[in-house]
């Protein structure tokens, strides 16, 4: 009897120390993954930020108002109304289809936005998972490496968002609530009357942090 208790016991350690050795190099293959798609997105987001103002000065001039995250009070008087509703503008940069990019200050998060939602993409930038900001219900999806979109989990209410197309046309949102979603449940993602929506994997893939945020606009 001693001898089974034994070898089970031996069993169950060499078992343990497999799923201790398997989590530390997934843990460090996610690391090593987040940091290249990191480097990658801060070369990309300049990139598309010169495209954007190079298309800006091609482009009939008008007055746009400057977005200060430091004076909330001065965004919501000095935003234009929304856009007049059109197609997203996407252009194409070193291969890959841009809608515009993201900005965070709260999790001090700059990231371009790619058309198209697959594996690869995400593998380095954010993709625009369905809707569109002049339908009033973007969804974006981005990896959940530490130092890319797994950070939206600390996003509060009230913090603020702000999406610049490739036209150099502005969005800007506020938090309303995070959430967590089953990984599987589409419906639950697409539901909802939200303005703007990120989501990234919970580690491991089984949930989805989700953020549900609001248009802000000025007053009539």
């Amino acid at each position: 009897m001693k001898r089974r208790d034994k070898i089970i016991s031996n069993i169950l350690i060499s078992l343990g120390a497999c799923l201790i050795l398997g989590g530390a190099l997934l843990y460090g293959f996610n690391t090593r993954e987040g940091n290249r798609a990191y480097a990658k997105s801060i070369d990309q987001v300049e990139k598309v930020k010169d495209e954007i103002s190079r298309r800006m000065e091609t482009a009939p001039s008008e007055e746009k108002a400057e977005w200060d995250p430091d004076s909330k009070e001065k965004i919501v008087e000095g935003l234009h109304s929304l856009p007049e509703a059109k197609a997203l503008s996407v252009v194409e940069i070193d291969g890959y289809p841009y809608d515009g990019y993201l900005e965070i200050p709260a999790i001090d998060l700059e990231m371009p936005v790619v058309d198209e939602c697959n594996e690869s993409n995400l593998k380095y930038f954010l993709c625009r998972f369905d809707g569109d900001p002049y339908a009033g219900d973007m969804i974006i999806a981005g990896h959940n490496y530490k130092k890319v979109f797994r950070k939206i989990r600390d996003l509060k209410e009230g913090d603020q968002i702000l999406f610049t197309t490739m036209d150099g046309e502005q969005f800007l949102y506020e938090v309303s609530e995070v959430e967590i979603i089953t990984g599987t449940d589409t419906e639950q993602m697409l539901k909802g009357d939200w303005d703007l929506t990120l989501f990234t994997c919970t580690f491991g893939g089984k949930e989805r942090y989700t953020v549900r945020c609001v248009r802000v606009i000025q007053a009539t």
